[in-house]
């Protein structure tokens, strides 16, 4: 298992053109996103949503605030990960689903909580409630692109394009979401980068054991 997980992140790259002609199972697909489902959050607030985009008008009309970018519609399939603006609902919905799920009491997650909207009211306060949200969504991220590279599915994740757009065409604001990246999932195609050493810093050199 150590030497297959080595060589899928070795093997993976940020796939900049795919095969138009080949698609992704539906089974690799649930279990990348499944990966999403399942990433671990602050707290667990799960604060994000993220859209399969299949329609291929949608995804046409995300390329255009893509900056044309060709994997957008190219690849076999796209998905959006989305922060929560909302952070003044997380604690309730988190003490929720825990009674739901495992059956304790409300009144028992009382200190719980009090924590998370604790945490959340100094983070709004102090003004660092979005970039904590925004970054819970990389976890995510990073659990699908690491699911993708251990399936042999290529991806590339993405952060340019216009926010604002991606939220305009999928109404994100009113559903109280924000766009923060994209993946891009499906099977390289004629692409330069393809096969390229890594160059990766030295291990010594980013990892030190203390």
């Amino acid at each position: 298992m150590n030497e297959k997980i080595s060589n899928a992140l070795n093997w993976r790259y940020a796939t900049k053109v795919f095969d138009v002609d080949k698609k992704v199972s539906a089974e690799d697909i649930k279990t990348i996103l499944e990966s999403a489902h399942l990433a671990p959050s602050s707290f667990g607030v799960e604060a994000w949503k993220f859209f399969a985009i299949e329609n291929p008008e949608v995804r046409k009309k995300l390329r255009e605030v893509g900056y044309d970018q060709a994997q957008i519609t190219d690849a076999s399939h796209l998905v959006i990960i989305t922060q929560r603006t909302d952070a003044q609902n997380l604690a309730t919905e988190l003490v929720e689903r825990l009674n739901k799920i495992t059956g304790a009491s409300v009144e028992s997650l009382d200190g719980l909580k009090e924590m998370v909207e604790g945490s959340v009211k100094s983070k709004t306060e102090s003004g660092t409630i979005t970039a904590w949200l925004t970054a819970q969504t990389y976890i995510a991220l990073g659990m699908m692109l690491e699911t993708a590279a251990l399936l042999e599915v290529d991806a590339c994740p993405m952060e340019g394009f216009l926010n604002e757009g991606v939220d305009e065409v999928l109404n994100l604001k009113e559903k109280n979401l924000r766009s923060v990246s994209m993946i891009t999932l499906g099977y390289r195609g004629d692409d330069k980068h393809a096969g390229h050493l890594k160059t990766r810093r030295e291990y010594d050199d980013v990892i030190e054991v203390i």
